[in-house]
C-alpha cells in the first residue's frame, strides 16, 4: 500500500513546482511596475445625452444589444411603465455598456468644438414612444401638364410631420436621477452644460428626447442647466426694445455649444438650432425662430454659465452704409475727336482672355 500511495503522489510534485514557479514569474513581472498617480488626469467623459427609444422595451434591448446592419447602443436603458413588453415586478435600469467603453448612440454629433461624441460621452435611452407622421405628399401631376404653383418655392415654415409627444413616467425620472448621480460621481468633469439631449447634438436629424422631457425638473433636482428669470426678464426688454441682429444670435447658439455659422440668414441650419433650443429651454413654444424670449433666455445662460464669453456677443457690428447718391450734372457732350493709334503695349486684350 505504502508503494502504491508513493506511486500515486511522484507525478503531482513536478506540476506542483511549474505552479510555484509561475506564480513567481508572475510577482516578478508585475513588481516591474511602479504606480505612480499622475495629479494630471481626469476621466475622459465630459458628456451625458439623453435619448428616447420610440419603440418599446422589448425592441429596444433587442436593438441596442443585438448585431445588425445598423448597429446601436447605449450605455443604459430605462423601461417605461406599463409597457407591456417589460414583464419585471418593478423597473430597473439596465447597463448595457460599461461606462469605460464607447457605445454607439450619438452618430455625427458637435458640442462645444466637439465632434465625434461618441468617444466622451455616456448614452442614456428612456423607453418612450411619440408618433410623427408625413404630410401627404401632392399628387403627381399628368404628363405635359405643370403642377399648380409648381414654380414656388417651398414654405419653410410649412412643418414637414405632425408628431405627438408622450409624457415621461414619475418613476423613470427618479431612476435617471438616481442614475445621474452616480455617474456624476464617477466622472465629476461633467458640467451642468454638458449634460445634454439627442436634439443638442444633431439638430439636423434628431429630436430626441423631445419637448416633453422635464430639463427644468432635472435642474431642480441638481442636474443639467437651465436660466434665471429675471435675468430673462431684463435681456427680454432689452431685446424688445432693440433686437439683437440674427448673426449675434447664431454666434451666441455656438457659444452655447450647438454646430452653427453666424451667416446672418435664417437659413435650415439656423431652424433647427433654434428648434433643439426650444425644446430644451421653451418646450411649449418651438416656432423655429428666434422670438425674442427666445433669445432672451439664450443670454441669459451664456450669462450664467459662460460671462468670460458674454460681451463680445453683445456687440452689434456696424452694417455697412449705402454710398450716396451724388448729384449727377449732366455735361454737354464733347465734339468727337478722329480716333487714335493704341501705343504699342498698352493695347486692351479682348474680353475673356483673362483667367
Amino acid at each position: 500500500m505504502k508503494q502504491h500511495a508513493a506511486r500515486h503522489r511522484a507525478p503531482i510534485r513536478p506540476l506542483a513546482g511549474i505552479a510555484l514557479l509561475a506564480l513567481l514569474a508572475g510577482c516578478a513581472g508585475s513588481s516591474s511596475i511602479v504606480r505612480v498617480p499622475s495629479e494630471n488626469q481626469n476621466s475622459r467623459v465630459s458628456i451625458v445625452v439623453i435619448h428616447f427609444t420610440v419603440i418599446d422595451f422589448d425592441t429596444s434591448l433587442r436593438v441596442l444589444t443585438e448585431p445588425s446592419s445598423r448597429p446601436v447602443s447605449s450605455h443604459y436603458l430605462i423601461p417605461e411603465p406599463n409597457d407591456s413588453s417589460y414583464d419585471e415586478a418593478r423597473l430597473r435600469v439596465y447597463e448595457l455598456v460599461p461606462e469605460e467603453r464607447r457605445a454607439w448612440h450619438a452618430g455625427l454629433s458637435y458640442w462645444r468644438g466637439k465632434t465625434g461624441l461618441n468617444d466622451q460621452s455616456i448614452g442614456i435611452e428612456l423607453v418612450n414612444t411619440p408618433s410623427c407622421h408625413s404630410v401627404p405628399a401632392a399628387p403627381e401631376p399628368e404628363a405635359g401638364v405643370p403642377a399648380a404653383g409648381s414654380e414656388a418655392t417651398p414654405d419653410p415654415d410649412e412643418p414637414e410631420e405632425v408628431c405627438f409627444f408622450p409624457d415621461f413616467a414619475e418613476s423613470q425620472i427618479v431612476l435617471l436621477t438616481d442614475l445621474l448621480g452616480d455617474i456624476l460621481e464617477r466622472h465629476p468633469d461633467i458640467k451642468p452644460t454638458h449634460i445634454v439631449a439627442h436634439s443638442d447634438i444633431a439638430p439636423d436629424r434628431k429630436v430626441d428626447p423631445g419637448p416633453r422631457f422635464p430639463w427644468e425638473r432635472l435642474y431642480d433636482l441638481g442636474y443639467g442647466a437651465w436660466f434665471d428669470e429675471e435675468t430673462v426678464l431684463r435681456y427680454w426688454r432689452q431685446f424688445l426694445d432693440t433686437p439683437l441682429p440674427l448673426a449675434n444670435v447664431q454666434a451666441a447658439l455656438n457659444t452655447w455649444g450647438y454646430d452653427i455659422e453666424a451667416t446672418g440668414e435664417m437659413n435650415r441650419q439656423t431652424r433647427d438650432v433654434l428648434r433643439a433650443f426650444q425644446m430644451h429651454f421653451r418646450p411649449f413654444e418651438v416656432t423655429h425662430e428666434a422670438t425674442p424670449i427666445t433669445v432672451a433666455i439664450l443670454f441669459a445662460l451664456i450669462e450664467k454659465y459662460y460671462p468670460d464669453e458674454l460681451a463680445p456677443l453683445l456687440v452689434v457690428e456696424p452694417q455697412p452704409a449705402d454710398d450716396p447718391v451724388e448729384e449727377r450734372i449732366e455735361e454737354p457732350p464733347e465734339e468727337e475727336q478722329p480716333p487714335e493709334e493704341a501705343s504699342e503695349g498698352l493695347a486692351a486684350e479682348p474680353a475673356g482672355t483673362g483667367e
